[in-house]
C-alpha cells in the first residue's frame, strides 16, 4: 500500500509543471515558444530587437513573448542565438482579435484634455514609463501570479476607450473595482522598481519580476513599499484609491513583457497546467 502511494506521488510530481501564463496568440497576448532543448546552454532570444523572458520547461528552454496590442495578424518571429553564436528564427502566427469599446465620463476635464503645464508633465512621465516597462534584468522571471486585490472586474484589458466622447488609447491593463483603502498585494515575488505619483495613473508601484516581466499597480491611496525593496508574493504594497484619472476607487493593474503591455488575465490560471508551447 505504501509502495503504491509512493509510486502515485512520484507520478503526480513527474507530471506537474511550472506556472506559465496562458498561450494566447492575439494582439496583447502571449506566445510561449520552445527555443532549445534544456540540455543546451541557455540561448539569447529577442523579439523586435528586445530581449525576451526565457524559462526552463520540463524538456526545453521556453521563450515567454509579450505580443504588442499594435501587432498585425499574421506571422511574427523571434530571433534565437545559440551557444555557438549561430542565429535561428522561430515563427508564430498572431490571430485577429476584436476588443470591445468602453465609454466613460471623466469629471476632471484636464485629465481628458490636459492644459499646457500638464502636457509637459505627461511628456516627461512618458519617457519615464517607457524606461520602466522596458526594464530587463537577467534573473529568471517569477510567473506564479495571483490576483492583487479582491473585487469586481470593471475594465478589461484592450478595451477601446472613449472618454467624454473622445477616442483615447486602448486600455493597457485590468481594472478591479474595490472599496477605498482595501489592501493591494504583490502579484508575485519581485523588487520595487519605482513608486511615485503620475498624471494619469496617480500613485503607482512598479515591480520587477525578472527577465523583462514588470507589473504596475495604479490609482493607489497609499503606498506601503519603497524603491529597491524586495517583495514577496502576496505582500502588502499599497491601498486601493482614486488618484489620477479615474471614475471611482479601483486598482488598475498592468503587466509588461519585453516592453509590451499584455493581458494580465493570462497570468491568472486556476491551476498550474502545461504551457503548451509552440514547437514549430
Amino acid at each position: 500500500m505504501i509502495k503504491t502511494i509512493l509510486i502515485l506521488c512520484f507520478f503526480i510530481l513527474s507530471q506537474s509543471s511550472y506556472a506559465f501564463p496562458i498561450n494566447d496568440l492575439k494582439p496583447g497576448g502571449i506566445a510561449t515558444i520552445n527555443v532549445a532543448p534544456i540540455t543546451q546552454h541557455k540561448p539569447r532570444v529577442s523579439f523586435e530587437t528586445k530581449p525576451v523572458a526565457l524559462v526552463k520547461g520540463k524538456h526545453n528552454w521556453l521563450a515567454i513573448v509579450g505580443i504588442p496590442l499594435s501587432a498585425t495578424a499574421g506571422f511574427h518571429k523571434v530571433k534565437i542565438v545559440d551557444e555557438k553564436k549561430q542565429t535561428h528564427y522561430k515563427s508564430f502566427r498572431v490571430r485577429n482579435y476584436h476588443y470591445r469599446t468602453q465609454r466613460l465620463r471623466i469629471s476632471n476635464k484636464n485629465k481628458v484634455n490636459p492644459n499646457k503645464k500638464s502636457r509637459a508633465r505627461i511628456q516627461r512621465e512618458s519617457r519615464l514609463k517607457q524606461k520602466l516597462q522596458n526594464t530587463f534584468t537577467p534573473h529568471q522571471a517569477h510567473l506564479n501570479f495571483m490576483r492583487p486585490v479582491s473585487g469586481r472586474d470593471s475594465g478589461r484589458f484592450g478595451l477601446k476607450r472613449i472618454l467624454n466622447k473622445q477616442k483615447r488609447n486602448p486600455h493597457s491593463g485590468m481594472d478591479i473595482a474595490a472599496p477605498l483603502g482595501r489592501s493591494v498585494k504583490a502579484t508575485e515575488t519581485g523588487t520595487v522598481l519605482y513608486t511615485g505619483n503620475l498624471f494619469f495613473t496617480g500613485n503607482v508601484v512598479y515591480l520587477n519580476h525578472g527577465n523583462g516581466l514588470i507589473s504596475l499597480y495604479a490609482h493607489l491611496s497609499k503606498i506601503n513599499v519603497k524603491k529597491g525593496q524586495n517583495i514577496k508574493r502576496g505582500q502588502l504594497i499599497g491601498k486601493v484609491g482614486s488618484t489620477g484619472r479615474v471614475t471611482g476607487p479601483h486598482l488598475h493593474w498592468s503587466v509588461y513583457l519585453n516592453g509590451n503591455t499584455v493581458d494580465p488575465a493570462l497570468f491568472l490560471r486556476k491551476k498550474h497546467t502545461k504551457a503548451n508551447p509552440i514547437k514549430k
